[in-house]
């Protein structure tokens, strides 16, 4: 009974301080956006797409989507319900699910969202790792909606990396950040056991080269 109390208290107010925290910490922020001029074009033409990044590098990502209406696939873990909130007060809508508990019910949620015309987010390596590998969910989803995955990621020049499996980081108010958007990956509607393995080692292969660009991307100014 206790624990339950302590976890409504902590659900109730953490989420606020997150999300003010986040919204101060991008106040401060000076923000770099490349090759995001392909990625805006599709957006403001209409074109849906999958947004892509890693687990760790949730926190900044609400400042990446310039577009209409998002929709993010979060876990249905206590930390899934902290994410929904917090991305709540951004206009992000959630649904629940995971490869690990509620996956169908969390396919469900994206559809509809899709049909909606709404984009829609996930986290590849989610809930629980391994870390920057990527699962196989993303390209199911990506073939059975016909749109393309639009890898994201983000680095800063001073940030706290926490020792979590996704290596989850949180950047320092007054840091310089940079999003480095990559080359969308499509997935064939008729993509076979081969091609869809190909498309995910693609997806995980440009997730972690764009992570290296955006870590590095400061040291080298």
């Amino acid at each position: 009974m206790k624990s339950r109390l302590l976890d409504r208290i902590f659900l109730s107010i953490a989420p606020r301080m997150a999300f003010w925290v986040i919204r101060l910490i991008s106040a401060t922020m000076r923000k770099s956006y490349v090759n995001f001029e392909g990625y805006r074009k599709m957006l403001s033409e209409g074109s849906q797409i999958i947004l892509a990044f890693w687990h760790g590098r949730l926190f900044m990502m609400p400042y990446s989507y310039p577009g209409r209406g998002i929709t993010i696939l979060v876990s249905q873990s206590k930390d899934g319900e902290l994410i929904t909130r917090t991305v709540k007060g951004f206009r992000i809508e959630s649904v629940r699910g995971s490869s690990t508990r509620g996956w169908f019910g969390g396919i469900k949620g994206l559809l509809k969202s899709v049909q909606e015309g709404r984009d829609i987010a996930i986290t590849p390596d989610g809930p629980k790792g391994p870390g920057m590998k990527a699962q196989m969910g993303i390209i199911q989803v990506a073939r059975a909606t016909g749109l393309p995955i639009i890898p994201m990621s983000f680095g800063s020049s001073k940030k706290k990396t926490f020792s979590s499996w996704d290596k989850f980081i949180v950047p320092y108010p007054f840091s310089k950040g940079v999003f480095i958007c990559g080359e969308p990956v499509r997935v064939s509607a008729d993509a076979g056991p081969f091609e869809m393995e190909e498309s995910r080692a693609c997806l995980e292969s440009t997730l972690t080269d764009l992570t290296d660009k955006a870590d590095n991307f400061f040291s080298k100014r």
